[in-house]
């Protein structure tokens, strides 16, 4: 059977990934490694490697900031294929606006639990319905302390400039976070969110079945 080592967005957990089912395959969610401060996104990907088992054949898939996580994995490590959604492969995908904290480091001065209620306000502007809403805050909620101000730091002032060839990135054209006129993406979801890995799973599924079948 084949396996999917999987990262989930920012500040969710496996519950992320509660609609992705693709025949034949295993889907092993990495749990999140507790940032310290001032870790690097590069550094802070390799944390995850003890968790992936790399004397079989396996996929790496990440969604937001775990395909951020994925993609520097990807030049680490052999996966088959890495497979992002919603996210981003290097610096120049990201928007200005997350650029521009790099530079004026206003996260690093807000509190954690701030930085938690600003995450349960941003859900309508991820894509989360509000059906969704319960399951949302429990997981930010799960993350270990100062894990979003370290996290959000990793993200501003992400170096990488390339990644690998081997990436398949799967983007909403209706995502207003990470902007689809930034990146550079295999497939489109119409009028997919930020959150369309919830809302579009039906339409991920089929495009996981085309590219591990493929």
């Amino acid at each position: 059977m084949r396996k999917i080592y999987a990262i989930p967005g920012l500040g969710t957990d496996e519950r992320l990934y509660r609609f992705i089912h693709v025949a034949n395959t295993e889907l092993v969610v990495l749990q999140w490694p507790e940032p310290p401060d001032n870790i690097s996104l590069e550094e802070y990907a390799r944390l995850f490697i003890p968790q992936i088992n790399q004397q079989e054949p396996y996929y790496l898939l990440g969604v937001s900031f775990g395909g951020m996580i994925c993609s520097e994995l990807s030049k680490i490590l052999h996966p088959q294929k890495t497979i992002l959604i919603s996210s981003s492969k290097c610096r120049s995908e990201l928007p200005r606006f997350l650029r521009f904290f790099s530079h004026v480091a206003i996260h690093r001065l807000i509190p954690e639990s701030e930085h938690r209620r600003m995450a349960r306000m941003g859900r309508w502007f991820l894509g989360f319905q509000k059906n969704y809403m319960h399951e949302f805050m429990s997981m930010i909620h799960k993350m270990p302390p100062n894990y979003f101000r370290n996290c959000i730091d990793c993200i501003v002032k992400w170096k990488s400039t390339d990644y690998n060839k081997n990436i398949v990135h799967i983007h909403g054209d209706a995502d207003r976070l990470l902007l689809y006129k930034c990146v550079k993406a295999n497939y489109t979801i119409k009028g997919g969110t930020h959150a369309m890995v919830i809302n579009r799973a039906m339409e991920i599924n089929h495009i996981l079945e085309k590219e591990l079948n493929g």
